[in-house]
């Protein structure tokens, strides 16, 4: 910050920020250097600039200590109001785990990045132009979170303006992701390099028409061999006011993939899973068991898989079916072998949530009723 602008004889009785500007007077902001006009006489001059020097200049005391000494209260910083937010709204809020991981992610970001700057210093400027450092979607998704951030700060009196809301919006950009086809998937699966794990879990998606998020967490627990069924709580519809359980009822192929998994001999509770050649202590902290797979794992393994194999090498990079397009595939896969709808979105997790509360009215809140869906694609 550059040095306050030497005094003059004319200026030297003015509160301090304040100068003489022609007939008028100039304001110069202490902490953003932005200056202002004040077109108004002497005396109200001096009494708005000794107003806006009562609220600006303790930010400027060093790491808030002087401040807190002679008034008990530090200057609210930006990494404070991310911990109260993190720790009071958060927990408020129903996310699915991934979703949650993500945010924090984020938040960890902003600490480092803004975390030092006190809330008076983020205006709708700094906020725009730490915003303009994303490109795309990512633009949206940090200005979505950082429009909740300050909502709260303003809701906690940490600030009196949310600076996010008052950026630029832009629309996200529409993803130009392509589908998976059967060649292209079955060339993955046929493919030396493909790892033994990730091919059952590809056809696990296939044939259950879960998500990636499930699939990881599946656990052996939930398959009864006897009954010929597994079982499934959707995560993303955990959200839901009346979440989804699903009772699945295995067609040939998905109880071959499912004892292929349960005869591994790979300890581990869930289904996918594999034995790692190096397990950093990072990594175990990221997993809920030391031979279990992470989604994001799960996404850069099976890009990986599908790269290597030459499957989609005409389509660019950033337009390759990813292992999430293989539920779309699954569901078209179930639609040409002559299954309903109504079938096929029951196996999904019912799209329609009408459909799920139709299910399930009349049961208690805290009760957990499985769905009885079938899942008996021919492969």
């Amino acid at each position: 910050m550059a040095p306050p602008r030497e005094r003059t004889v004319k200026n030297r009785n003015l509160p301090a920020n304040l100068y003489p500007n022609g007939k008028y007077w100039q304001y110069k902001n202490p902490i953003t250097g932005k200056k202002i006009s004040i077109n108004k006489p002497m005396a109200e001059a001096i009494k708005l600039a000794n107003a806006a020097n009562a609220k600006l200049l303790p930010l400027l005391a060093d790491d808030g200590s002087l401040l807190a000494m002679l008034t008990g209260d530090a200057a609210p910083k930006f990494s404070a109001c991310l911990d109260r937010f993190e720790s009071e709204w958060l927990p408020t809020r129903s996310y699915a785990a991934s979703t949650l991981k993500e945010i924090k992610f984020k938040l960890a970001r902003y600490r480092e990045d803004l975390g030092d700057l006190m809330m008076g210093q983020l205006d709708v400027l700094t906020i725009a132009e730490y915003l303009d450092g994303f490109e795309n979607n990512a633009y949206t998704k940090h200005r979505g979170l950082l429009v909740q951030v300050f909502a709260f700060a303003v809701a906690k009196g940490l600030c009196e303006r949310n600076s996010a809301e008052l950026t630029l919006v832009k629309k996200e950009a529409e993803k130009k992701r392509q589908r998976h086809t059967v060649e292209g998937l079955n060339k993955i699966l046929g493919y030396v390099g493909t790892p033994v794990w990730l091919k059952r879990a590809i056809r696990l998606g296939l044939l259950s028409l879960q998500r990636r998020e499930d699939i990881v967490v599946w656990s052996k627990s939930a398959v009864d061999l006897d009954q010929n069924t597994i079982k499934v709580s959707p995560g993303k519809t955990q959200n839901y006011e009346k979440p989804v359980h699903l009772e699945i009822v295995m067609g040939q192929a998905l109880r071959e993939v499912v004892m292929e998994c349960m005869k591994s001999p790979v300890v581990c509770p869930y289904l996918v899973h594999y034995s790692p050649k190096a397990r950093k202590r990072s990594q175990l902290d990221a997993k809920l068991h030391w031979n279990s797979v992470t989604a994001d794992y799960l996404t850069k393994s099976f890009a990986q898989a599908r790269d290597d194999s030459q499957a989609y090498a005409d389509i660019p990079t950033g337009e390759r079916p990813t292992f999430h397009e293989i539920r779309a595939l699954g569901a078209w896969l179930y639609e040409q072998q002559g299954f309903d709808q109504e079938y096929i979105q029951g196996l999904m997790g019912h799209a329609d949530v009408k459909m799920t509360e139709h299910y399930q009215a009349g049961h208690g809140e805290e009760a957990v009723v499985y769905m009885k869906v079938k899942a008996d694609l021919k492969v």
